[in-house]
């Protein structure tokens, strides 16, 4: 098993000599080679994107990736944590086919308590579990706020034209069954479904990979394969990031 430090050398010098990254991409504060690497798998399955919908933007890392891979794509990014928001904004602010939201996705319209972690990417709707503070003890400390939430499907006419082929992200840390049942007929609209699939519970409550794949299934998906993963501890494979195509 390759350890952690020598794999992030190895992604580093990778990017370094891709052709999509390069030392430009890697000089970025908001560089992620988490992203970059997602974004180099999701090539191999997806020749060309219209649209981008980046639930969960956090500071810009996926966008600004999937500007790289995928320049002609047009990106909507949603970010609810006001903070994170300000940096996302910064972030992409260079990239004219990004377009900002500073509310958050779900089944109900209306404001929902949110736990802003001081590790940004962990912030939730839903609270950490303990299995992630004992694995991820950076992420235990959060503070309650109130958020925005939408339905995808009551605000995706004011997006204006939303071009295909059409790729549907989830970074919602838990959350995400929640912004596919509020999507309504939006998902018809939908060609490719990526979203981190949990084998153990990373909050309180989250729906787990066989209880995601049955609802995105008979959403009318179907799976492809992973294209990411989150390790916690020695190597256990807590999550992993799963891409779906429309049959």
């Amino acid at each position: 098993m390759i350890g952690k430090k020598l794999k992030r050398v190895l992604d580093v010098f990778y990017i370094l000599r891709h052709r999509h990254g390069g030392f430009e991409y890697l000089r970025q504060p908001h560089a992620s080679i988490a992203s970059f690497n997602i974004l180099d798998q999701l090539a191999h399955h997806i020749p060309d994107l219209g649209t981008v919908m980046d639930i969960g933007a956090n500071q810009g890392q996926f966008a600004c990736s999937v500007a790289r891979f995928f320049p002609n794509a047009a990106i909507h990014s949603f970010e609810p944590v006001p903070d994170t928001y300000q940096l996302l904004v910064a972030n992409t602010k260079s990239l004219s086919k990004v377009v900002t939201y500073n509310f958050g996705l779900g089944s109900e319209s209306g404001k929902i308590d949110f736990y802003q972690n001081e590790h940004s990417h962990a912030s939730s709707a839903l609270p950490i579990s303990d299995f992630q503070k004992r694995g991820l003890p950076e992420t235990s400390k959060t503070t309650l706020i109130r958020v925005p939430v939408e339905r995808l499907d009551s605000i995706a006419g004011k997006m204006g034209a939303i071009e295909g082929p059409v790729l549907l992200k989830l970074d919602v840390q838990g959350y995400e069954k929640q912004v596919l049942l509020g999507a309504g007929s939006f998902m018809n609209k939908v060609d490719y479904l990526l979203f981190e699939a949990s084998f153990i519970s990373m909050y309180e409550g989250e729906p787990l990979f066989e209880e995601m794949h049955e609802l995105v299934c008979k959403m009318g998906f179907k799976l492809i394969g992973p294209v990411g993963s989150l390790e916690v501890g020695a190597s256990q494979i807590a999550q992993m990031d799963m891409l779906y195509a429309r049959r």
